[in-house]
């Protein structure tokens, strides 16, 4: 079988072309948004979703409210409440600001460019502290918190505060929380705002009060810091939702904060049983320390650690390791030893991403396209090949089909067939028999066979 030039054209331009619909289906080129997102990528986000999305679990978010119509929140906003004394739920967002905490903890890669949350399987529980922007009331504040615990939310995030103690009303509000098995994360300030110290009510005991870093782990100096910090996570441009359907960055610890009660949901969904307490411990324990050696005013306990929080092994505690003296000298933090982790040894979310099998089908696709595209020209090439013979033999065509079905190795042509008179290329006047010996033509003896070369005259 001969291939022409044309043809080979052909099947390259075909290669090419699987070849560059593969290759636009790489994630990178497909969802720029995402690529923003480096802190996904230092958290090993796509680990961590193997083994948690955070399903099952309520996150309140308590803040300007939260835009429950965003393409990255839709269909997971439940409709919440307004601690500020007007009616109405927590779906509207003048502000933006609890739309992108929202975001960060739950957002769920919407759309072929959307982003990804920490705990994209949970739950987010909007309460509003205020009408539009500004600052929220303190009366405010501990309704909201009140509202969320009482909603069901098993994480609080607090990505708001301000200078000195909390109020007695605060105080009280995230003690009910506590004591109810919540889990209250909380903004530990950021120096832009004149925060010199952690702020309340991310100062008030018991609260994972969270300072900020940068790409590599580095203290963000933007981020206040003080006794009373817990952990620290990512701080400096954070890529999510925003205000107006929109996505946008930001810095603060608000930010950190949001990340970090994401993480919180995850172990709670990972172990359902496990009691607030036990959720805090595992969190502090398995931070990477940074710093000095031990629990430092920048870092806390250390950079939060969601795979090692999901996998390893830690001891349970009876209460809260952040209430009490024994909280600031709490042994070091035990962080698995996961930089080379098998996910299949932990969780039964295994196996690849939406994005993967996307690339994998793609792929699959392509391949079988060619295949296909290579047998057709084959059989045409065949089929072509076949009449160019026939029409230099002078064959018809339904000789040539009835002597071609041996495929491949049949010769196209019967052998020893010459075209009879009458034919094309034949003389044979009408009525004469077409197949009649020729003209000269003496049979040999009866017995003998001709000699090689057949009779001569």
């Amino acid at each position: 079988m001969r291939l022409h030039a044309g043809a080979l054209r052909s099947v390259a331009a075909g290669l090419v072309a699987g070849l560059m619909v593969l290759g636009a289906a790489q994630p990178a080129a497909a969802a720029p948004r995402r690529a923003e997102q480096w802190y996904l990528d230092e958290l090993r986000i796509d680990q961590v979703h193997r083994l948690s999305t955070g399903r099952g679990v309520t996150v309140a978010v308590v803040d300007s409210g939260v835009d429950a119509s965003h393409p990255e929140l839709a269909g997971q906003v439940l409709p919440g409440r307004r601690s500020y004394g007007a009616p109405g739920d927590g779906r509207s967002d003048a502000d933006g600001h609890g739309t992108h905490m929202a975001g960060i903890i739950a957002a769920r890669n919407a759309g072929s460019d959307g982003v990804t949350g920490i705990a994209p399987g949970v739950r987010i529980l909007p309460i509003k502290t205020k009408p539009g922007k500004g600052e929220s009331s303190d009366a405010a504040s501990a309704q909201g918190i009140r509202m969320a615990v009482d909603g069901g939310a098993k994480v609080v995030n607090l990505s708001y505060g301000s200078m000195g103690v909390a109020s007695d009303d605060e105080e009280a509000a995230i003690r009910y929380a506590l004591e109810r098995d919540v889990v209250v994360v909380g903004a530990a300030g950021n120096t832009a705002k004149g925060h010199t110290e952690v702020i309340s009510p991310a100062n008030v005991p018991g609260v994972i009060a969270v300072t900020g870093t940068t790409r590599g782990g580095r203290f963000w100096s933007g981020s206040s810091q003080g006794r009373e910090a817990v952990v620290a996570a990512p701080a400096d441009g954070i890529y999510n939702a925003g205000p107006d359907h929109g996505y946008g960055w930001g810095d603060g610890t608000s930010d950190a904060t949001a990340i970090v009660s994401g993480i919180a949901a995850l172990i709670r969904a990972k172990y359902p049983d496990l009691s607030a307490p036990n959720v805090i411990n595992r969190i502090i324990r398995t931070a990477r320390d940074a710093g000095p050696p031990g629990r430092d005013p920048q870092y806390g306990f250390g950079r939060i650690d969601p795979v090692a929080a999901l996998t390893a092994t830690v001891p349970a505690v009876s209460a809260n390791p952040l209430l009490g003296g024994a909280a600031a000298s709490s042994a070091p933090p035990q962080a698995a030893e996961d930089d080379d982790f098998d996910v299949t040894e932990y969780g039964d979310r295994g196996g690849p991403t939406d994005q993967q099998v996307m690339v994998i089908g793609i792929g699959i696709a392509v391949v079988l396209l060619v295949l296909v595209a290579l047998v057709v020209f084959l059989i045409w090439n065949r089929r072509r090949y076949r009449r160019e013979a026939a029409r230099a033999a002078a064959v018809p065509d339904h000789v040539l089909d009835q002597g071609a079905g041996g495929g491949y190795g049949t010769p196209p042509v019967p052998a020893g067939y010459h075209a009879p008179p009458g034919a094309p290329g034949g003389q044979a006047p009408p009525g004469a028999n077409p197949y009649a010996p020729p003209p000269g033509h003496v049979p040999p003896p009866p017995g003998t066979y001709p000699p090689p070369g057949g009779n001569r005259s």
